[in-house]
């Protein structure tokens, strides 16, 4: 007996030596757990790591998951020329660990985000192109990231698509857009019943919004764009199957963003700017933005393109999305991202 329990003690210590096996090809698919501060984070990675070049997914939230984004369009036209790492954020997604609402703040997720860049520079090569891409709230993640000491340095360019780097500016701007359009459409007699009560609200709330205030005009700006022809529609049915093919696990998705959904971090964000800070940023930039995004409107990359520090820039707005381009505008999204990345990597 004793010597079958040496036995098994010395296979178990030869194991938790060994290196963890990293897959260098063109057609890569592995997932790891990243742990930081009390948060086990899920890091899917999928795509041509031989291409060492990545691009991280930074999804939005607080509390959505990057599994979203991992759509048959993006394998097929993105992860086919470079890898595409998804990342949950903690209280995201399928990551673990502990409620840890005093880890949930900002500051500890752009050291998260540090994190993961590092992690992948050690698993497939500290020469490894990075580039990192923010959505909606993940747009803010990107900025505190790319305006914090010199991080900006560990990656060769960054991407906003729909993203907010300041709240107080994106509610004023969403405000502006819904009630101008509105008044548009009502004259054009468009969904007029929806229209007004959108321009009453906006008329009775003309600033320093609080939270609610902001979750409202939030859901109106959502509402908004589906009353327009030109935008593709999401429909439930396609994150139906994506959800049933890549398995999801939906509850440990779920809880966690009511979660975050209900988290003080809500209270933080609202009063959260970085114009002021984008002067510090050198490194190349692509804002991608949709003509009918009142979520996100694209002043707000005017914004960002205005103040950077850098020539290297560059923002394109598509004609038929609204707050989820990579979704709505699929061809157009891809094709600037490759070109992008691959000027720059």
């Amino acid at each position: 007996m004793k010597r079958i329990l040496i036995v098994v003690l010395a296979i178990l210590l030869f194991d938790s030596c060994q290196k963890e096996k990293i897959t260098i090809g063109t057609n890569v698919s592995e997932t790891f757990y990243l742990d930081n501060n009390g948060e086990s984070m899920r890091v899917l990675v999928e795509g041509n790591t031989l291409s060492r070049t990545f691009l991280i997914f930074v999804h939005g939230g607080p509390g959505a998951s990057s599994y979203f984004y991992n759509t048959d369009y993006i394998n097929y036209n993105i992860e086919n020329k470079y890898a595409v790492v998804y990342w949950d954020q903690r209280n995201a997604g399928a990551s673990q660990g502990n409620s840890n609402g005093s880890g949930l703040n900002l500051p500890q997720m752009t050291e998260d985000l540090k994190k993961v860049i590092q992690v992948i520079k050690y698993r497939y090569g500290q020469n490894s192109s990075i580039f990192i891409l923010g959505h909606s709230f993940g747009g803010l993640l990107v900025t505190s990231f790319m305006t914090t000491d010199n991080y900006q340095a560990m990656v060769k360019g960054w991407i906003v698509v729909d993203g907010s780097h300041n709240y107080p500016l994106n509610d004023t701007l969403t405000r502006q857009m819904l009630l101008s359009v509105g008044q548009q459409q009502v004259a054009l007699n468009n969904n007029t019943d929806n229209w007004n009560a959108i321009i009453s609200y906006c008329n009775s709330h003309t600033g320093n919004f609080t939270l609610q205030e902001s979750k409202q005009l939030e859901s109106f700006a959502s509402d908004a764009e589906t009353y327009f022809n030109e935008v593709r529609q999401l429909s439930a049915s396609d994150f139906e199957t994506m959800a049933v093919n890549d398995s999801w696990p939906i509850t440990s998705m779920l809880f966690n963003y009511i979660y975050s959904l209900n988290a003080s971090i809500n209270e933080q964000l609202a009063v959260t700017q970085f114009s002021t800070s984008l002067y510090k940023v050198t490194t190349p930039t692509l804002l991608l933005f949709g003509k009918y995004d009142f979520v996100c409107p694209k002043e707000l990359g005017d914004d960002i393109l205005n103040r950077i520090n850098t020539t290297d820039k560059k923002m394109i707005i598509s004609p038929i999305s609204g707050h989820s381009m990579m979704f709505q505008d699929e061809a157009l999204f891809c094709n600037e991202v490759n070109k992008f990345i691959e000027l720059h990597r």
